[in-house]
Order: C-alpha cells, then sequence, then structure tokens
C-alpha cells in the first residue's frame, strides 16, 4: 500500500468537503468574504489544504460576483 498516495487522498477529501461546507452555506461564505482565515479555523483545515481552500474561496467569491443572474450588459 502506497501511504503518500492514501495521504493525499485524504487532502482531497478535506479540501472537497471544506469547500462543500462553505459553498453550501450562506453564512460560511458571507464570514469567509469578510475574514476567511476565521472560516478555515473553524472548519479544521490545515497544511496544503489550508493554502487549497484559501484558493478555492477566492474562486466561489469571484464566480458568485461574475456570474449575477443580471449581467453588466443589462
Amino acid at each position: 500500500m502506497n501511504t503518500k498516495t492514501t495521504q493525499e487522498h485524504d487532502e482531497a477529501q478535506e479540501i472537497l468537503e471544506a469547500l462543500r461546507q462553505i459553498r453550501d452555506s450562506e453564512e460560511l461564505r458571507a464570514e469567509a468574504a469578510r475574514d476567511p482565515e476565521t472560516v478555515m479555523n473553524r472548519l479544521g483545515v490545515s497544511g496544503i489544504a489550508r493554502h487549497a481552500v484559501a484558493f478555492g474561496i477566492t474562486g466561489l467569491l469571484v464566480s458568485h460576483t461574475i456570474m449575477r443572474p443580471a449581467g453588466w450588459w443589462i
């Protein structure tokens, strides 16, 4: 059994789960917009996963802003 592969899989699962929780919770999204460090602490994200979740939070916040129902052309 390859321990490195298992560890990488666990980190990937941690990242995905944290991003799902943020995406699915309006409260967490609002808090992440104000203070992403607090959200990551609250979710217990650390190490490499913390960097990936911070990047994901940025993506979630930016995509939400860009994908507004009424576009800039209206």
